[in-house]
């Protein structure tokens, strides 16, 4: 393995941990599972880039621009469908990821469309562009830090307390005061924000967006399947489960991808299944549980 494939998946591993930790701050801590978060990372993607390459914004600025923009669609969009219970909501993030990329693709004045748009400035840090991939690297770990840190804060705090609430009994939550409604447009915006910064990182990194790339279906499914493997609920699960699935995913591709067509994929979904039936509750399960102390 060359050095430049190591960070290349150490990059993607810590990125896809704080992805799949936006997702599982939403679904693991209150119960709303979003098969849509590729809108999220997409609309993070384009607004910091094309806020670069048309307007000459620094995607230092860009990235959290691209974080509000996604919050406040994603208020409004769990304003509109939280209302309701059962499935809606997750069929709703679906129509809504589709409907941005009909967007991107339509708007090509705006988005260039499914051209997409390339990114050929020089690496400055201003552009936060860079000649290799060790300050990628650094700033995916700030990144997954960060997700990781705001999920163990939040999951102590009133407001996880009121997510876990609302994600185990949403009429006795209300009975005791907590508005359920308003909590959980609280984590969809978060979740959106942060799954966001995670889009505007990708697009830096391989400095090209376009629409297949950006917001196809498969990039909702990857944060889900990585929270789920690593342990639905637990801060760290989204990191133990991007561990073992993206190296996993990416030596099964160069070992077997130069093979019979579709063979890496074969065996990457028969190894994902047997992990799921060995540890149900994710590889969390394998740390050491932290026991009470007697008084």
């Amino acid at each position: 393995m060359t050095l430049n494939l190591f960070l290349d998946i150490v990059f993607l591993t810590l990125v896809w941990a704080g992805v799949a930790g936006s997702w599982n701050f939403l679904a693991g801590f209150a119960g709303q599972f979003s098969l849509g978060h590729a809108a999220f990372m997409g609309i993070g993607a384009y607004t910091s880039t094309l806020l670069f390459a048309d307007l000459g914004l620094t995607p230092w600025v860009g990235l959290l621009a691209g974080a509000a923009f996604a919050a406040a669609l994603a208020a409004v969009l769990a304003a509109v469908s939280l209302r309701t219970r059962g499935p809606f909501f997750t069929l709703m993030t679906i129509a809504f990821a589709e409907i941005v990329r009909i967007l991107v693709v339509y708007f090509k004045g705006v988005t260039h469309g499914s051209e997409g748009v390339l990114l050929e400035q020089p690496p400055a840090l201003a552009s936060m562009i860079f000649a290799n991939k060790v300050p990628y690297v650094l700033l995916a770990v700030v990144y997954a830090a960060l997700v990781i840190g705001a999920c163990v804060w939040t999951r102590r705090s009133r407001l996880g307390f009121f997510l876990l609430s609302v994600r185990e009994d949403e009429d006795a939550a209300r009975s005791l005061g907590v508005s359920a409604y308003a909590t959980r447009i609280q984590a969809t915006a978060i979740s959106a924000a942060m799954a966001a910064i995670g889009g505007s990182l990708f697009a830096q990194y391989t400095l090209f967006i376009d629409p297949d790339s950006t917001l196809s279906f498969m990039l909702s499914v990857q944060p889900a399947l990585i929270a789920i493997v690593g342990g639905l609920g637990n801060p760290f699960g989204p990191l133990l489960g991007a561990l073992v699935v993206v190296p996993l995913e990416h030596l099964l591709r160069g070992w077997f991808g130069g093979g019979l067509a579709g063979l890496h994929g074969f065996i990457y979904g028969v190894a994902v299944i047997l992990i799921l039936l060995a540890l149900p509750d994710g590889v969390a399960k394998l740390l050491p549980q932290r026991r009470p102390t007697r008084t």
